[in-house]
């Protein structure tokens, strides 16, 4: 692929006046220039195309800001003429007409299309239907972000977030406001409170406010001075009662300047500053203590404790309590007192927070990853196989920390999921996921993929079935047609055992680019097989890297089940088995009792798939004569970790439960079912098992006992087997992103 910079951006809007979407794209513009980039802008014009002058960037006049039929047909004729003319690669779409129009264009000419959300829009009569978000969109805040997931049901995978650059060269202190002291006659020993906004019926609000309270604000300070910047469709109205309150007060102590393009100088003009978004940063940037207040909320006094919120709604206070004459009056009577050292120290805060997390360079880079995700031929960096949308937790705890592994080494990447349920991968991941049955899409999207990731958990087994293990090996016999590397991640092997499945395994296994194996029995089996064993290394399951959820969370969630949390847990995870007979069951019960009942225990069974382990554990439960408890709701992993953290002792069948008590260090008694279950009990070195098949009362007693006595020691060693585990299951991110960047230099 050319290097991304050898593209030509198109920066479309409605209008290129006075307003935070339109300085956002104003100096995203002009940072891309310098970046290299060739940028041309598309709108209906305005005082910005100065600017664009100015930086030798060409602008077009495009009526893009009506919707009349008229200007549709125009506008989208015009831009058809320019997107061919300037040669355009991208085209950044910013607001709604705009993104609606090159929507269209984009069907029928090739270029790659993205968006940015400023804000939110009317969804009511049908109006969702007609937005396009392009191939990528970016939101400049998280509510937004969340705003386009609930209502237009953009996947988050494809969203990204930036915030509002500053040039913080231009804002700052320092910056020379004596040419606008001078303009409108202001007095330049007074102390000033400035307000920059649209004068628009949905943005001014705070402006009238403003004009309300003058009377009280000058009791405070009667040569106070309150500068009103911005024009808009309300600016006559506002200056009638601005007037007239002059007039009651008896000097001009409230002055409107209308539109202006030197906003940096009214920035700095100030001794306190009131608005929202862009114009409160760009004040916070020249150092002035800020009150955050607009027509969608009021969030007061920015400081550190309002950081949070602030950032969530990218200061506009959207869902916030309503800005009101009392709030505005209450909180500038206190920076109008405070003493002089504390608004320092707010300006001086808030200049620092630009500097760190606002800055121009930060804005255009967020884009350019947007750019490269949406231009890239190669569009997926990995399409992730495996046993993904059936409700288990243990697959489904391999793929949330494979996804939370490699977002850590690059937080960009794009990953696409093969699972049963689609949608409900991509709602609970933030991914791309597609049917793992649609062989089509399935092979069009390895064509376009730098690897598949084969995922981890026991996938090349027959003993499940022979369809399953055929299935997952044309999945990897696709990719190699498409000539897509393909990774074994943290796989465990076997048991494969009809002599015509270990050929088709060793024949495929032997091809692949990077075996990686979760435990040391994986190793030999695949030995026996004669598979080569070159590529291949033993690192530990990705599970192993999740963090469980805080005590506090998990024992409410356990108390939502009416678990006694007071008391010491015994946690139990079983499954459904083809060999586990009757009885089998009637002396695991008989056994949990005696347990309980010798050790003062309560049980908590703890299910893994959901629904499967909830009908063997309520089955079994119901053969004790003493009550435990069977959790019946769905978690998430890191709930389910939590969960098992708050547990004294953990009996599992389930290899993850395991995982899961190891990852919480707490002792466990593994039930082996399967040759994976003793094999990770084997490779940590601590904990013990009891075979399923010769199972009785007295062996699990035995060991349990022998776990209980020793649990300090046991404690001891795993919380030093578990830090190297978790280092050695890292690694299967590290290998993949090596593959991964292997094929992007093919």
């Amino acid at each position: 692929m050319p290097d991304i910079k050898e593209r030509r951006i198109l920066m479309a809007l409605t209008r290129f006046d006075i307003g935070g979407a339109e300085t956002h794209v104003l100096e995203l513009s002009l940072e891309l220039q310098r970046m290299g980039y060739g940028v041309v802008v598309v709108s209906n014009g305005g005082v910005y195309e100065q600017n664009l002058k100015e930086a030798g960037i060409p602008h077009y006049k495009i009526p893009m800001h009506s919707k009349t039929p008229k200007n549709i047909a125009k506008s989208l004729k015009e831009l058809r003429r320019v997107i061919k003319e300037e040669k355009i690669d991208i085209v950044h779409a910013h607001g709604r007409i705009p993104a609606f129009l090159c929507g269209i264009l984009h069907k029928v000419m090739k270029f790659t299309f993205v968006t940015t959300a400023h804000w939110v829009f009317d969804t009511s009569h049908g109006l969702k239907y007609v937005s396009n978000w392009g191939e990528k969109v970016m939101a400049v805040s998280v509510d937004i972000k969340q705003y386009l997931m609930e209502n237009y049901r953009t996947n988050p995978a494809d969203i990204y977030i930036t915030i509002n650059g500053i040039d913080t060269d231009k804002f700052c202190k320092d910056a020379d406001a004596s040419s606008v002291i001078e303009e409108f006659a202001l007095n330049p020993d007074a102390r000033k409170i400035v307000y920059i906004s649209r004068m628009d019926a949905d943005r001014a609000l705070v402006a009238f406010q403003l004009v309300e309270i003058a009377p009280e604000l000058l009791k405070v300070n009667p040569e106070l001075e309150i500068v009103i910047v911005g024009g808009g469709n309300v600016f006559d109205e506002l200056k009638i009662k601005a007037d007239a309150m002059n007039e009651k007060l008896g000097r001009r102590a409230i002055v409107l300047t209308g539109g202006r393009t030197d906003i940096y100088k009214f920035a700095a003009l100030g001794d306190w500053f009131v608005g929202v978004s862009r114009s409160a940063l760009e004040a916070m940037a020249c150092e002035k203590p800020a009150i955050i207040a607009g027509n969608e909320g009021y969030i007061g006094i920015f400081d550190e404790d309002k950081l949070d919120v602030s950032i969530d709604t990218n200061f506009c206070c959207r869902g916030l309590e309503e800005s009101t004459t009392g709030l505005l009056l209450r909180d500038l009577k206190i920076l109008m007192t405070n003493p002089e050292e504390e608004n320092v120290r707010l300006g001086t805060y808030g200049r620092n927070l630009i500097l760190s997390h606002y800055s121009l360079s930060k804005m255009a880079k967020d884009c350019e990853k947007m750019y490269i995700a949406a231009d890239d031929s190669k569009k997926w960096d990995a399409v992730i196989s495996g046993y993904y949308g059936y409700n288990n937790s243990g697959d489904e705890s391999l793929l949330y920390a494979m996804l939370e592994n490699l977002r850590a080494k690059k937080d960009d990447i794009r990953l696409l999921v093969l699972s049963k349920e689609p949608e409900q991968t991509e709602k609970t991941y933030g991914v791309h996921a597609i049917n793992r049955y649609d062989i089509l899409k399935i092979r069009r999207a390895l064509k376009t993929s730098k690897l598949l990731i084969f995922g981890g958990g026991s996938l090349i087994q027959d003993v499940t079935s022979d369809k399953s293990l055929w299935y997952y090996l044309y999945v990897i016999k696709q990719a190699m047609h498409a000539k897509t590397p393909v990774m074994f991640y943290a796989n465990g092997i076997g048991p494969v055992k009809k002599e015509v499945n270990r050929k088709k395994v060793r024949a495929v296994m032997n091809k692949v680019d990077m075996i990686s194996l979760r435990d040391a029995n994986s190793y030999e089996e695949m030995k026996r097989m004669g598979v080569n064993l070159s590529r291949t290394v033993v690192t530990a399951d990705p599970a192993l890297t999740i963090e469980g959820c805080d005590t506090e969370t998990a024992k409410k969630l356990l108390k939502e089940e009416w678990v006694p949390t007071d008391k010491k847990l015994l946690g139990i995870s079983v499954r459904s088995w083809k060999s586990c007979s009757p009885a089998y069951w009637d002396k695991l019960a008989r056994s949990v009792e005696d347990i309980c009942l010798k050790y003062d225990y309560v049980a908590v069974w703890i299910p893994l798939k959901h629904r499967d382990d909830i009908v063997i554990s309520k089955e079994v439960a119901s053969k004790m004569k003493i009550r435990s408890y069977v959790l019946r709701k769905a978690y998430t992993a890191p709930e389910i970790v939590g969960i098992v953290g708050c547990c004294d002792l953990m009996i599992a069948m389930r290899l993850h439960a395991m995982i899961y008590a190891t990852e919480s260090g707490v002792p466990a008694v593994g039930l082996s079912y399967d040759p994976k279950v003793s094999g990770f009990v084997k490779y940590i070195g601590v904990n013990k098992t009891v075979n399923v098949e010769d199972f009785t009362e007295d062996k699990l007693m035995a060991v349990t006992e022998e776990i209980i006595l020793n649990r300090d020691n046991v404690q001891e060693t795993l919380n030093q087997k578990l830090e190297e585990l978790k280092e050695k299951a890292l690694e299967n991110a590290d290998m993949a992103m090596e593959l991964i960047q292997k094929s992007e230099k093919r």
